[in-house]
């Protein structure tokens, strides 16, 4: 790799945080852009088993009860956040947004529009009842073949499928709407839950089935820091902050700056000292629930919550607002020229440039969605959620983003943020898998992969992403001529959250925890 410029330095500097060689001391990494530069050489190769599992923590919540957060490790140490739910006992029972879900299997369907909804529902009421097994299976098949177009088919078509299969069974979807009527709004008791059911005019098939969904437990939730020796998993310290139960939308990566790991919980914004895990400071959010990852530049740190805000590092207090950047899942960045640092931030439905000392919104660009800007000294790439603009390449100067090319893309998640390397930019995004040259935006190479919401990083030449869904890690060879699959490992892990390497070694977040692995090449 050819040493980096004077100019280069000094454009990438900002979206540094000084960290040891090796670290990875926040979401995606040192210098937010998800390429390591410095730790040892890495095998380019595994056995069958994949690479030697050096350890497993404690168990640590994920998904509906603790989020798809990424692990950071900093100074020896790797650190997670997590929004830690559970249920206690409790005399009030609640009809909660996640029992309608995962429970009750509520799925808004209006989108499909009230022809196609209608149609669903009247056939779905008037199924043979000898259509069982494969040949319901193909009925379903057939009949979303032939109604829905494919972007229905990627949304809807496990919700016509369980609804044709339970029958007259299913849960009508008128009375759907009166348990949302209902829903987060708690019963005092079982007996007024009971009596409230009773009074809808639920089928009995209804009542039976919402009484059994509804447990004797009350949702609660703590917004955490976990502390563990990145050398053997042993948990050092876990820090606990008053929270609200926000479910797997609370995803947010932590930082570790300065001594101090700053985390977005369910509610607030906090800092730990990163040795002891105590508290320093903690600071209400104005959007509860955030997935946005905090960046810390210059003493200041950048969180997107509903409105993109500005803390002291620090004292934790309010430096500046700026409503007029939306979102509360895209994590910013950001870029530095001639002493001034401007933050890149994905909002709703642009891409803006925003002061970092004023919060004063410099421009902004077409763009927008959750996706994380990559920048690599004056490129900058991003997948936006608009299918018209996709995954776009820019050059970025002090006067704002000029748009090289973009690649309209009609995907059914753009949460996944690329990198950039040696001329070229990798994205791994809803089941296609491809890399551009970043000057031209020419497709150098495209494969259709199986995997949804990832985000890559690279090491010694070499980038590893989550497949499948997470079961799978896959090592590819960084290059433009052609898709390279060094190796691939059976993880198991959450499909969300992007790998971390430090030092020679991978952290993933599994469903129950986390797990480190030996990528180092052997001596």
């Amino acid at each position: 790799m050819r040493p980096a410029s004077p100019f280069f330095l000094a454009l990438t500097l900002a979206s540094h945080v000084f960290a040891a060689p090796g670290d990875w001391p926040q979401w995606r990494g040192p210098s937010r852009n998800g390429v390591l530069d410095e730790g040892p050489a890495l095998a380019s190769s595994w056995s069958a088993d994949g690479p030697a599992k050096l350890w497993e923590s404690a168990p640590i919540p994920s998904d509906d009860d603790g989020g798809h957060g990424s692990v950071v490790v900093s100074d020896g140490r790797a650190y997670l956040s997590v929004v830690w739910h559970r249920d206690e006992p409790s005399e009030t029972r609640t009809i909660t947004d996640l029992l309608l879900r995962t429970r009750l299997n509520y799925q808004n369907p209006s989108a499909l529009g009230k022809a196609l909804v209608d149609k669903i529902e009247e056939t779905r009421e008037n199924l043979a009842p000898g259509l069982r097994g494969a040949k319901l299976d193909a009925f379903i098949e057939t009949f979303i073949a032939e109604n829905f177009d494919r972007k229905q088919r990627e949304f809807f078509a496990g919700f016509v499928s369980a609804r044709f299969k339970k029958g007259k069974l299913a849960i009508p979807l008128p009375d759907y709407e009166k348990l949302k009527s209902r829903a987060e709004k708690p019963f005092a008791s079982q007996a007024e839950f009971e009596a409230w059911v009773q009074e809808q005019g639920f089928a009995d098939h209804v009542k039976q089935t919402v009484l059994e969904a509804i447990p004797a437990t009350r949702r609660v939730a703590e917004d955490t820091v976990v502390c563990l020796d990145a050398g053997t998993g042993k948990t050092l310290w876990v820090t606990r902050e008053p929270g609200e139960p926000k479910g797997r939308n609370c995803s947010s990566t932590p930082c570790v700056s300065g001594g101090r790991v700053f985390a977005i919980g369910s509610t607030r914004i906090f800092a730990v000292d990163a040795v002891s895990g105590k508290t320093v400071w903690s600071q209400p959010l104005p959007a509860k629930g955030p997935g946005s990852s905090p960046l810390v530049v210059d003493g200041v740190v950048v969180v997107q919550a509903g409105k993109l805000l500005g803390f002291d590092a620090e004292t934790g207090s309010v430096l500046w607002e700026q409503p007029a950047v939306g979102g509360s899942n895209a994590s910013p960045a950001s870029w530095s020229q001639g002493g001034r640092t401007i933050i890149l931030a994905n909002g709703r439905g642009e891409v803006s440039g925003v002061d970092l000392k004023t919060g004063e919104v410099l421009w902004s660009a077409p763009g927008g969605g959750d996706s994380t800007p990559a920048v690599s000294g004056d490129y900058v790439a991003v997948l936006s959620s608009k299918e018209s603009i996709g995954f776009a390449g820019y050059r970025i100067s002090g006067k704002g983003l000029e748009k090289l090319w973009n690649h309209p893309t009609d995907a059914r998640r753009s949460q996944s943020s690329p990198v950039i390397h040696a001329g070229y930019v990798y994205l791994f995004e809803d089941g296609d898998h491809r890399c551009v040259e970043m000057a031209s935006g020419r497709v150098a190479w495209s494969q259709k992969i199986s995997s949804s919401i990832t985000s890559p990083l690279l090491a010694d030449g070499k980038i590893y992403v989550m497949g499948n869904n997470g079961n799978n890690l896959l090592m590819l060879k960084a290059g433009e001529s052609e898709r390279v699959e060094l190796a691939k490992a059976n993880m198991k892990a959450l499909w969300v959250p992007s790998p971390t390497i430090s030092n020679g070694r991978l952290f993933v977040r599994a469903r129950e925890g986390v797990r480190c692995y030996n990528l180092a090449a052997a001596n």
